[in-house]
């Protein structure tokens, strides 16, 4: 199979500011912290807040820093395949302060400065936007955007109301009102508009015509990040996902199955064959970021040489819609995330026979030079027939190679103290972290459930397994397992895959005979 060539992406203008730049740094702070939020709240894998901290000068990094702190004190943990991030794009991502979106030619630039779309825009970018944009007014029954045509340019509502409708089913998508920015997605991706927007109430809008926008972003690449960021938001919030009935590459989209901070999945069938498949896509807010795109295009060359019953299989990979994606097994069932926050602890015996299909998945992976580095029960698929499968592998590297940024990766709850050193992990971080999810398996709860990474590093390094810790209701043999895979020191670390691979068996009575759910 050949790999497909991604040109490499430009660095984001506004992530890295030119000191002469003149940028509203509380607003360039509050749009940083608003998505570190969301990816806490769609369960993503965070780097050190070292990443997050150096998108700002360092006169303002403390401020940053003691923000991302508190955000993620107050975030609690999720399951990147089940959570929905419904950011306030599903409403239009405006403002509630209907002031700023007067009619009146005085209170046009602060409609601009007031949408949070635009937020974290340098001045010199807010200038050319409000210098594009021209008033509009549009009756009741106007249409502002055509379903299968591409848009005629960006509109930003004032005042008013239109409805988002779907030609095809009749179906009513949503409604929006001012503060709603609305043809982003076309213009961002040169796609046909993925439904109608019609007046319900007289509008008035500013608009930005194709040729401005062009211009626009030739200047200030920014703006462009900016929308990109509103069509990440819009296919992880939206009820009704844009893309479900396009065809993509030699993909018809079904349907969407889960939303995360990095990624979206969808099911889909290929054209011809009627094969069903996941469709994973990058979430068009990382278009610029190489170190997100470069994680997905390496589980992409990972899971390309990874053939294994219990790890979720390859097809292809490819770009459309100005992102990627991966074309995976579809496994119809649940994480196992979903499965103990619907059916509770597991019995000793369901835990054996999943835990023994782990088990070979992670074998076969440690053994051709793979480590996981972010298993957690939302990476663990269960599909109706009982067969266990590892998945996403955006975090793996190989054995032989090194850290390469010297950042720490990974999910804190799972993560084992020298993970969060950065120093180079081996196959024992996955033995840690597999005795996490032998924990919460048999008992329901998460061992490790402390948000503050700094407090968790410390937790974790001190705890020490013992007959009092940690507390579980089981046999010895799986009580001796979770003392040696706990370990706090690597080199006090053990666990025998092979002999756990052992265990396996097809899981039966999870799911229900007539409805297919957990």
């Amino acid at each position: 199979m050949c790999a497909a060539t991604y040109p490499k992406p430009c660095r984001a203008v506004w992530m890295r500011p030119n000191a002469d730049t003149t940028i509203e740094w509380a607003t360039q702070i509050a749009m940083i912290v608003h998505r570190f939020e969301a990816a806490l709240c769609a369960g993503e894998t965070l780097d050190s807040l070292d990443v997050w901290v150096q998108q700002v000068p360092e006169s303002v990094q403390d401020e940053l820093r003691a923000a991302l702190e508190k955000c993620r004190c107050d975030t609690p943990p999720e399951s990147v395949e089940t959570r929905v991030f419904a950011s306030d794009a599903v409403i239009g991502c405006g403002t509630t302060d209907e002031s700023l979106f007067s009619t009146d030619d005085l209170f046009h630039d602060r409609a601009v400065e007031g949408c949070s779309t635009f937020h974290g825009l340098s001045k010199a970018a807010v200038r050319s936007l409000q210098q594009e944009l021209e008033p509009k007014s549009f009756s009741t029954g106007t249409k502002l955007l055509c379903q299968g045509e591409p848009a005629r340019g960006l509109y930003l509502i004032l005042s008013g109301s239109v409805d988002i409708m779907d030609t095809t089913t009749g179906e009513r998508i949503d409604c929006d009102g001012a503060g709603s920015v609305l043809g982003e997605m076309s213009l961002l991706t040169g796609q046909p508009c993925s439904a109608e927007v019609i007046a319900t109430k007289d509008v008035d809008a500013l608009v930005l015509s194709i040729e401005g926008y062009r211009e626009l972003k030739a200047e200030h690449p920014e703006v462009e990040i900016a929308l990109s960021q509103l069509v990440s938001d819009r296919l992880g919030g939206r009820q009704h996902d844009a893309l479900c009935g396009k065809t993509i590459g030699d993909y018809q989209m079904v349907r969407c199955i889960s939303r995360g901070g990095m990624g979206v999945v969808y099911e889909a069938q290929k054209i011809g064959s009627g094969e069903r498949v996941a469709l994973k896509m990058l979430r068009h807010r990382f278009i610029y970021d190489d170190q997100m795109q470069s994680r997905f295009d390496q589980e992409a060359q990972l899971l390309e040489g990874l053939l294994h019953p219990n790890i979720v299989a390859f097809h292809d990979h490819f770009l459309a819609y100005r992102t990627r994606f991966l074309v995976l097994e579809l496994c119809d069932g649940a994480d196992l995330y979903r499965l103990l926050r619907i059916r509770g602890p597991m019995d000793e015996s369901t835990v054996r026979a999943i835990l023994g299909q782990i088990a070979q998945g992670l074998l076969y992976a440690h053994n051709s030079g793979v480590i996981h580095r972010d298993l957690k029960p939302g990476n663990v698929l269960v599909d109706r027939c009982g067969t266990v499968k590892l998945t996403d592998f955006g975090l793996s590297k190989l054995i032989e190679a090194e850290v390469p940024d010297g950042k720490a990766v990974g999910t804190p709850s799972y993560m084992p103290p020298e993970q969060f050193r950065t120093e180079s992990v081996g196959i024992e971080s996955d033995w840690y972290a597999l005795g996490c999810l032998v924990y919460e398996m048999l008992t329901g709860s998460i061992l490790f459930a402390g948000s503050n990474w700094m407090e968790m590093f410390e937790l974790k390094r001190q705890c020490q397994p013992s007959d009092d810790w940690p507390a579980v209701n089981a046999s010895d043999e799986l009580r001796d397992l979770l003392y040696h895979a706990l370990q706090p020191k690597v080199e006090d670390r053990k666990l025998d895959l092979e002999s756990i691979s052992r265990w396996a068996e097809d899981v039966e009575g999870l799911f229900d005979a007539h409805s297919g759910r957990p």
